[in-house]
This record gives structure tokens, C-alpha cells and sequence, in this order.
């Protein structure tokens, strides 16, 4: 799977793909998720921690604030607003924060030049200036941005 692109008049801009799922924990709109898979499925998502950087892990953005047992629209690929660390600059590669649940931080190699595979979920199309801010990033929660070598 990939991001579909066109050319329109601010330059190339991309489909968004976005669902309707129950959302386990309270979220803000921007907050980071991880679907769960259960039941041969994925019926629900969790507000995401640094755990789950791996490439087997499906991603995506609150698009609002919705409260625990409740269902809110998530997006899975697109450009849409995020809650970043105040690290992110524009350009940055991205994956889950390892120091805020539920926020992209700059994408950085294993510790120690281990072998820990981490996911790029996203592209920053803007600078981050505190830990809560929204910020527009280019986002795949499933396929990821690339298999580059950080």
C-alpha cells in the first residue's frame, strides 16, 4: 500500500484514508493510536507509547477529541494535524514519542547501534515549539513512510 498523490495548485497533496473505530483510551485530537489486533482483527485503538515503534504495528491519528469506550474518526494515511515533541522540525522523519504517549518525535537509530526495527509513520510539514502543539505531518500508519536505514 502506498500514498496516492496528485498535483493541485499548492503543489502535490494526498488522499486521506480515515475510520470510524472504539477508541479504549481518552484521546485528543492529534493523539498518536495503535490499532489493537484481536479477534483475528482490529476493532479498536490505544493512545501509542514508544513500544510500539515495530513494523508490524498499524498507526494512526485522533482527528478529534473523543473519550474512552467511545468511537472516533482516525486517520490512517494523509496529511493531518499531530501532536508532536517540541524536537520536530520540518523534514523530520517520525515515530512514537518514547517520551509522551500519543505524540510523534524525531525518528532516531537504535541505541547503541542495535538492531531494533523502528516504524516511520511520518514526514513534519511543520515545526513543533512545545509537546502539545498540533503540527501538519504527512502520516502512513500502515505501510509507513520507508524502509530507510536511520
Amino acid at each position: 500500500m502506498s500514498l496516492s498523490f496528485t498535483q493541485g495548485p499548492a503543489g502535490l497533496e494526498f488522499k486521506s484514508e480515515i475510520v470510524t473505530i472504539t477508541c479504549t483510551d481518552a484521546l485528543s485530537k492529534g493523539n498518536l493510536v495503535e490499532f489493537t489486533l484481536a479477534s483475528e482483527g482490529f476493532a479498536a485503538c490505544t493512545k501509542s507509547t514508544a513500544a510500539v515503534n515495530g513494523p508490524g504495528v498499524l498507526m494512526g491519528i485522533a482527528l478529534e477529541d473523543v473519550t474512552a469506550g467511545s468511537q472516533g474518526r482516525i486517520g490512517v494515511r494523509g496529511v493531518f494535524q499531530a501532536t508532536c515533541d517540541s524536537e520536530v522540525a520540518a523534514g523530520n522523519a517520525l515515530q512514537a514519542s518514547g517520551d509522551h504517549a500519543g505524540n510523534l518525535d524525531v525518528a532516531s537509530s537504535p541505541a547503541g547501534g542495535g538492531t531494533t526495527v523502528t516504524k516511520v509513520v511520518g514526514i513534519a510539514l511543520g515545526a513543533s515549539s512545545t509537546d502539545v502543539d498540533l503540527t501538519k505531518v504527512l502520516f502512513d500508519g500502515i505501510g509507513g513512510i520507508s524502509s530507510q536505514s536511520l
